[in-house]
């Protein structure tokens, strides 16, 4: 809806390293230099549907309203291929890093149902394998894989999630651990949306949006760090000045309009597409391939 403040988190390497937005402001701090930059002059934070930042600090972006990815110069070129959908690689819709100083680590969901790639350790690949043959439909369902410290990672579904603890930063009898609690706490029946952000350096730390399968309301949890809770305070609190609501408004329509400019543009273009297929002979299906928000602060 427009004129809903959304909130977006990015979480970098230390407790000094962070983006935090709500509605039209941000605070961004040592983070790599051109991700300030990017926070500068051109993330909306109404509008960027999620930010996933590697250990070595280089990130990707998504603008739902243009439907471009914003990213650095040093990002590893196989990401890059998938972001463009050249040399073979099948065309991004969501990027996430592991817990690796190596940057060729990373895991790709495509825009294709079922499609998704990845170049992660030995230890998630296997994970991976036996939740493939154990989870009915999980590659059609598969929405994503957000990485936390270790060996924590959640696989998001269209109708749910599965999470990974790592055993020695969360152990099973940690039952008060926060991240462990939130999880159990929305184990049955909710999925988690990909502007979730999960912590490297401190297991303690995350920003999670659970959502119901089909459903627009937004259940938004944090733990974060006691000066990033102040901060994300401030802009809570500027987000409510009568101005700022107005000019919010404003600028989220407008964003709504290339947004839905962009959609028409590409509903044109599949009807051009299935029309040419038609009158060469080929059916469509033979060319195919394979809210409200309630905000609950510190958990």
């Amino acid at each position: 809806m427009a004129g809903n403040p959304n909130t977006l988190i990015a979480l970098g390497s230390s407790p000094d390293s962070y983006f935090i937005g709500h509605g039209r402001r941000h605070f961004v701090e040592n983070m790599s230099d051109s991700f300030t930059e990017h926070a500068k002059k051109d993330l909306t934070i109404s509008m960027t549907r999620w930010i996933s930042v590697n250990k070595t600090m280089e990130w990707v972006s998504y603008n739902d309203a243009t439907g471009n990815f914003h990213y650095n110069s040093a990002t590893n070129q196989t990401v890059r291929d998938h972001i463009s959908a050249t040399n073979g690689k099948c065309a991004a819709e969501y990027i996430s890093f592991p817990d690796n100083e190596d940057p060729a680590h990373y895991f790709v969901k495509g825009k294709g149902e079922g499609e998704w790639s990845g170049w992660l350790d030995d230890y998630f690949v296997a994970k991976l394998n036996k939740a493939k043959t154990e989870i009915p439909n999980f590659n059609t369902n598969l929405t994503g894989i957000l990485f936390g410290k270790g060996k924590t990672f959640i696989t998001m579904f269209k109708d749910g999630f599965t999470a990974e603890l790592d055993d020695q930063e969360i152990p099973s009898d940690a039952e008060e651990h926060p991240l462990r609690k939130v999880l159990q706490q929305y184990s049955e029946g909710w999925c988690i949306d990909r502007a979730s952000t999960l912590c490297f350096y401190d297991s303690r730390y995350f920003f999670i949006k659970f959502k119901r399968p089909g459903e627009s309301q937004i259940m938004m949890h944090w733990n974060l760090p006691p000066h990033m809770n102040e901060k994300l305070a401030e802009l809570q609190e500027l987000a409510q000045q009568p101005e700022e609501k107005i000019t919010l408004t404003q600028e989220d329509q407008m964003w709504l309009n290339v947004f839905q400019s962009r959609l028409n543009n590409e509903l044109q273009m599949s009807m051009m597409f299935a029309n040419q297929m038609h009158r060469g002979g080929l059916g469509l299906l033979a060319v195919a391939t394979g809210g409200t928000v309630v905000e609950t602060p510190r958990y």
